[in-house]
């Protein structure tokens, strides 16, 4: 080779051991004794920019596939090789400073173990508030890579939320991103969620919180499905942010116990489980357990729907203690209108378990099955046909059972679990029936998963002519077509979206035309009985690194372009490849339009002082944990306004917490600067880590 390249390996050992992902077809195959996963030629260890740049552009010169591999924990064959391949292994970009104090930000390159990371922040007495299931066998790179979500993302955000700058390397060069650089920031959301396909996230800063004080957990009992959402929908939409939200179904309910009241005769169920546990040994037993019950899917699901009463909520707060003892009444208040108290054990028996599910897939295929996951998210309108249509689909292939976590004002993720035969026409046939389903019923086919190569086909579909967006960038900074190759978009017949679909008023949106004026767009929210949640002057919002992560500009946006109505943002937070909402507004022709959150009418409190260094003051409000509607500074004096049912206790707490007090006064929607803003009391504006003073300014 004509180029200092970094170390690598040619060994079988080596090149087998990057060669496949957690993708559970990859493993049913391998398990079942099919074609092996496709072996890479030459795995490499870059250990800094310039020795990746060297492989990169080597491999261009000779057009040999790249694919990036951070720790294999993907589900979807993202990473799965290719033959012949040079495959590179992020783990020695292992950088990781230390917390920034003043700016709550961390530095971290791509391949940090995800639970090394939270690990350190802890010491330092700080989290990044992201918590995967594998997070502790994930690396930070993947999470960027494939726009990932933990599981407090209601509160803290996806990851993509969390990223304030980006360094990634790709065969036309490197490029500095948010914090990082001057490159073009428009290349952040193509580069997240891009899954190795434009280049290779080599290091990030991200914003991180104060470890919480305080955490409070609790179960409670729904009757339905449908009462257990309205709850949690009402609970997003009065802004009083809990960090766990987990809606079981009645089958996954039933299943796990989770609701189960204490036995009657608990000698007589103890002797039962421990004789159980005895015959389960028995190796015979043991491969033949799952079987029969798989072979018949339709008659178990039908079981077990008949068996299933009531469904599991979890909700938590966590933070500052005397915020969340002020959120935490208001918050019971809605669920304990419908929903039975089950006390803190269910949030608890959660919490100690939360990462166990990652490493309770394997045994399914020992004795003759397999079982997989789907996320998909949607409106909250749509999310009820959503749970129907993808259970309908499955049930004649295999057993299914969902839950429902990541949800926002607008909407949230379905999580199925399924478990079926161990035949290979069995899984794909499924996987046709539930992805499919999930269109039609108008979800986004992934929440946090990404496509990898598994959804390539129903990916490309939910795009449509948006998918030009992403293949411009990759002829940009990928010309000879290296990176990733067959992942995420493959060619599919063009079609078209169709009408934009009705809004409901519980989805909490309110579709407008892009070049509609903030005035206009105010106006109109007031009709519908409400105000708009974020009130930018013009849209989308900006950057993530200049505003705060809950702060959403826009969620679904729709144009025409190349002749075909194309619509984005089927579900909040979606992670269907990277956010092409920009580019299919820049390449619109006609009008475009989107759907922006809207805050029915409620309590409103607002308040106001006279202080020295106002920004500063804004800032530490938003450290506090606390996320007020309006916080903005004019002619010298801070506002600062909430709405919701735990409008009053905020403001009482900032009364407390502002010297000088505030005083009460009429609120407005959004008070605007009658001239100069008061000068900043951070010297860079771009790191504004958990909302500094630039959030606060949002209105110009």
């Amino acid at each position: 080779m004509s180029v200092d390249l970094p170390p690598s390996s040619t060994d079988p050992l080596d090149t087998f051991s990057v060669s496949r992902d957690c993708w559970p077809g990859g493993t049913l195959e391998m398990w079942r004794g099919g074609a092996r996963a496709p072996r890479p030629s030459r795995v490499f260890w870059p250990e800094d920019e310039a020795g990746l740049l060297a492989v990169l552009q080597e491999a261009s010169s000779r057009s040999v596939p790249v694919v990036p591999y951070g720790m294999g924990s993907g589900v979807c064959g993202g990473a799965r090789g290719r033959e012949g391949s040079w495959v590179i292994d992020t783990k020695r970009l292992r950088g990781l400073r230390p917390v920034d104090e003043d700016a709550w930000t961390v530095r971290v390159q791509a391949g940090v173990n995800g639970q090394e990371l939270e690990d350190r922040l802890n010491e330092q007495g700080f989290t990044l508030g992201h918590s995967p299931s594998s997070i502790s066998c994930s690396s930070v790179g993947g999470w960027a890579s494939a726009r990932s979500a933990g599981q407090f993302s209601s509160r803290y955000g996806v990851f993509e939320d969390m990223v304030l700058g980006l360094t990634a390397v790709t065969p036309s060069g490197v490029l500095r991103l948010g914090t990082h650089g001057d490159d073009d920031p428009a290349w952040m959301p193509m580069l997240l969620g891009s899954e190795g396909t434009l280049g290779v996230v080599t290091e990030l800063t991200l914003r991180v919180w104060r470890a919480p004080e305080t955490r409070w957990l609790r179960g409670y009992r729904f009757r339905t499905v449908e009462d257990a959402l309205d709850a949690v929908r009402r609970l997003m939409q009065s802004e009083l942010w809990p960090s766990v939200v987990r809606i079981y179904d009645p089958v996954d309910t039933g299943i796990g116990g989770k609701t189960r009241p204490k036995s009657a005769h608990p000698k007589r169920e103890g002797f039962l489980r421990s004789w159980l546990k005895r015959v389960e040994k028995l190796d015979p037993v043991r491969r033949r357990t799952l079987a029969l019950p798989l072979t018949l899917p339709g008659f178990v699901n039908t079981v077990f729907d008949a068996m299933a009463s009531g469904c599991l909520l979890v909700v938590g707060w966590e933070g500052r203690e005397e915020v969340v003892d002020a959120a935490v009444p208001a918050g019971r208040a809605i669920l304990e209108e419908r929903g039975e108290d089950l006390g803190s054990a269910p949030g608890h028996r959660w919490f100690e378990s939360r990462h166990a599910v990652s490493y309770k897939l394997m045994p399914v295929f020992e004795r003759g099955g397999f079982a997989d996951t789907m996320e998909v998210s949607a409106r909250w309108s749509s999310l009820p046909g959503v749970y129907r249509a993808v259970r309908e689909a499955v049930r004649p292939f295999a057993v299914v059972l969902a839950h429902m976590s990541h949800v926002y004002p607008e909407g949230g993720s379905i999580y199925f679990s399924f478990a079926g035969k161990g035949d290979q026409r069995t899984y794909t046939a499924l996987w046709e029936a539930a992805q499919s389903a999930a269109l039609a019923a108008g979800a986004s086919i992934s929440h946090h998963h990404g496509v990898g190569s598994l959804k390539t086909r129903w990916a490309s579909q939910e795009v449509g002519a948006a998918v030009e967006g992403w293949r411009a960038a990759r002829d940009r900074l990928d010309p000879v077509g290296i990176m990733n190759p067959g992942r995420l978009f493959v060619p599919t017949p063009p079609s078209d979206a169709g009408p934009d679909p009705r809004l409901h008023e519980d989805d909490g949106l309110m579709r407008c035309a892009l070049d509609e004026t903030l005035e206009a767009r105010a106006e109109r929210a007031g009709h519908v009985g409400g105000e708009l949640m974020f009130p930018w002057e013009t849209l989308p919002a900006p950057p993530r690194w200049l505003r705060n992560h809950w702060e959403i500009g826009w969620s679904e946006v729709s144009a025409r372009v190349q002749a075909r109505h194309t619509r984005l943002g089927r579900g909040p937070r979606s992670a269907v490849g990277p956010d092409l909402r920009t580019w299919l507004v820049q390449q619109a022709s006609g009008a475009a339009h989107c759907t922006v959150p809207v805050v029915p009418d409620g309590p409103r409190w607002m308040g106001r002082a006279k202080v020295d260094h106002p920004w500063t003051v804004a800032r530490e409000l938003l450290r506090s944990d606390l996320r007020p509607s309006v916080l903005t500074v004019i002619d010298g004096w801070l506002h600062v306004g909430f709405r919701g049912p735990a409008a009053a206790a905020f403001g009482a707490l900032c009364d407390r917490w502002v010297r000088g007090g505030l005083e009460e006064v009429p609120y407005f929607a959004a008070p605007r600067p009658s001239g100069r803003l008061e000068a900043c009391a951070i010297d860079d504006p771009r790191i504004v880590a958990v909302g500094s003073h630039h959030a606060a300014r949002r209105h110009p």
